[in-house]
């Protein structure tokens, strides 16, 4: 088994190497959609020096078929035990996915607060500093003017921020899930061929232990 999943990863090394310089050119418009840590592939670090100049694509592919191939290879799992682990790895991968864009969203949600307390407190200490001079009308209609023109400008370019960043998420969620839609698909077609070949040898299995 592991020198099937060896002869993937060699191979997929040798395809990449012998691609052309236009190719490599082109690596970086044919990104995965999704970070290589939500990938439906084993963690295996054993092979990360020798794989190093694969493109991230390419490598995730050859990763998943080795993790595939682990499961199904010599039809020593049930289709059953098969499709709870394929079941297990999505969903720790979306727990994952969920952890992190928690994460992110609270962290925007600090850094955010931080700039508009940052900023609140900068317009009270310029209007108490001002406060304690003795000015005209008018001047004292252009200050309170200008504070709340800075302040509509900030919070107006808060919300553009924030919108900016829920779109940002909300296509990482979009890639994500049809990544996993598209794995799903492809996995359950496997399936559907590895459980014939497994009803063909288990019937195998139990003619010939008749015939015995």
């Amino acid at each position: 088994m592991k020198n099937n999943i060896f002869l993937i990863v060699v191979t997929g090394f040798l395809v990449t190497s012998c691609q052309s310089d236009s190719k490599k050119e082109s690596e970086a418009k044919s990104m995965p959609l999704v970070d290589a840590k939500y990938s439906l592939a084993k963690d295996r670090a054993e092979f990360d020096k020798l794989r190093e100049s694969i493109p991230a694509d390419v490598k995730k592919q050859n990763d998943e078929k080795a993790l595939l191939a682990e499961w199904m290879g010599e039809f020593k799992n049930s289709p059953e035990i098969v499709f709870d682990k394929f079941n297990n790895l999505v969903r720790k991968k979306r727990e994952l996915f969920n952890k992190d864009i928690a994460r992110s969203r609270e962290d925007f949600s600090k850094n955010e607060k931080k700039g508009r307390d940052e900023f609140l407190k900068n317009l009270a200490d310029d209007r108490e500093d001002f406060l304690k001079r003795k000015v005209d009308r008018e001047k004292r209609a252009d200050f309170f003017t200008q504070q709340d023109e800075s302040r509509r400008t900030f919070f107006a370019e808060q919300r553009e921020k924030r919108d900016e960043y829920e779109a940002d998420i909300r296509e990482k969620r979009k890639n994500f899930d049809d990544y996993i839609k598209e794995k799903t698909d492809d996995f359950h077609e496997e399936l559907r061929n590895y459980n014939i070949k497994w009803k063909v040898k288990q019937e195998k299995q139990k003619l010939e232990k008749e015939s015995n």
